[in-house]
């Protein structure tokens, strides 16, 4: 029997808190890959000091897998501090301040060459790398793309994206997966013009 269709939503605004000791997990990436869900992050802070990191979501997916990832996320401790329809004027009207972002994170040393893999080794292995989110990219889903194209796994480490869209904000990413999975995302960001750091040390001998 086909499996029923389920009705798609108009995109869903959220915030979430997270606690510190669950910021080493992908869970952003999670919603993505486990419940199918669309994930725009339009606000973010997160730095290692902090007991709590911040995220402002825009969700977008049918309503079901929306909800199963909001589930998985607050069985984890995960707080959902707001839940709106985007463009709500009602609920934005009442929506706190973002917290302030921090000014802790700097960009990592800059690596000008593209890493090159021995793509003949099936294991997995992993780049640290920190993105530049120009301001007029901040209605484009990277995160999302990244593991949805690419089957990738994101794990934000630090975050500095300011809430008022007016700046530049910073992810501090973990990815992992096959080196040519790896060296696909790699180039889909250089393709966006995103300014790029890259950290050669986490590609543990398979850089060539």
């Amino acid at each position: 029997m086909p499996r029923k269709k389920l009705p798609q939503t108009t995109p869903v605004d959220s915030r979430i808190r997270i606690p510190q000791h669950y910021q080493s997990q992908p869970l952003i990436s999670r919603l993505v890959s486990r419940y199918g869900v669309t994930v725009n992050i339009t606000a973010a802070m997160l730095t290692d000091t902090e007991n709590y990191g911040w995220f402002d979501l825009q969700l977008q997916g049918n309503s079901e897998h929306i909800c199963d990832g909001l589930l998985y996320l607050q069985n984890l401790g995960v707080d959902v501090m707001h839940l709106s329809i985007s463009g709500d004027a009602q609920h934005n009207s009442s929506f706190h301040m973002f917290p302030q972002v921090s000014k802790e994170l700097a960009p990592l040393p800059p690596t000008l060459n593209t890493p090159t893999y021995d793509i003949y080794n099936g294991q997995s292995c992993r780049l640290r790398l920190q993105i530049c989110v120009l301001k007029d990219y901040y209605n484009q889903p990277i995160i999302f793309d990244l593991v949805s194209q690419y089957g990738i796994t994101v794990n934000i480490i630090t975050a500095s994206l300011p809430a008022n869209q007016q700046d530049d904000g910073w992810f501090d990413l973990d990815i992992w997966g096959k080196p040519q999975q790896l060296f696909s995302s790699f180039n889909h960001l250089k393709k966006l013009q995103l300014p790029l750091w890259l950290d050669t040390s986490f590609l543990n001998g398979y850089i060539i």
